[in-house]
């Protein structure tokens, strides 16, 4: 008999088999799950709880003018990107997907993240992200996003990409940032 779906041992709802966290609740549903060991994370997330503290300082410098920083919420990680048009953030596989930004290195597999996970983009006014159709889910200041659909970023939005906890900066096409 073949399992089509897991249950989560927190909330109890159905997830896809392939799904390492609950989409609900973002509990671990493996418990061996691959890769190396993540001792600092728990399974259970409250989506209410703040991804980062509101009085951060971000050093201007580390925003370039045409792209976004990425701060990790759970670790000291900080990471700028380029943005021509889009970017999609996932874990690369295999070489040649230029527009992708290769979260594997900070623990992408471990926490979740889909291949594909989502896409950033450019718009006239700023950014959006789209959540790819992702095995587990992309949040955006605590609201689950629907596949495939635009959602404008602010600058410091809080993002949830599986169980990763991103925190997004960028700058207005003036040079400044968003507060």
């Amino acid at each position: 008999m073949e399992i089509s779906e897991k249950i989560c041992p927190v909330c109890k709802n159905k997830n896809a088999r392939q799904a390492l966290v609950c989409i609900h609740c973002g509990a671990a549903l493996e418990e061996n799950i691959p890769g190396p060991t993540i001792t600092s994370l728990t399974p259970e997330i409250s989506v209410d709880r703040p991804a980062i503290d509101a009085k951060v300082t971000v050093d201007d410098e580390l925003i370039p003018p045409d792209g976004v920083a990425l701060y990790l919420t759970d670790s000291d990680k900080r990471v700028s990107v380029r943005i021509d048009r889009e970017i999609v953030l996932g874990r690369k596989v295999k070489d040649g997907d230029e527009s992708l930004f290769d979260l594997s290195a900070l623990g992408g597999f471990q926490l979740g993240l889909s291949r594909r996970h989502a896409m950033i983009r450019r718009t006239g006014t700023g950014y959006e992200i789209i959540d790819l159709s992702s095995t587990n889910g992309t949040w955006l200041n605590n609201e689950r996003l629907v596949p495939e659909k635009p959602y404008p970023l602010a600058s410091r939005s809080q993002l949830r990409l599986g169980r990763m906890r991103i925190v997004l900066f960028h700058r207005h096409a003036n040079g400044g940032r968003d507060t």
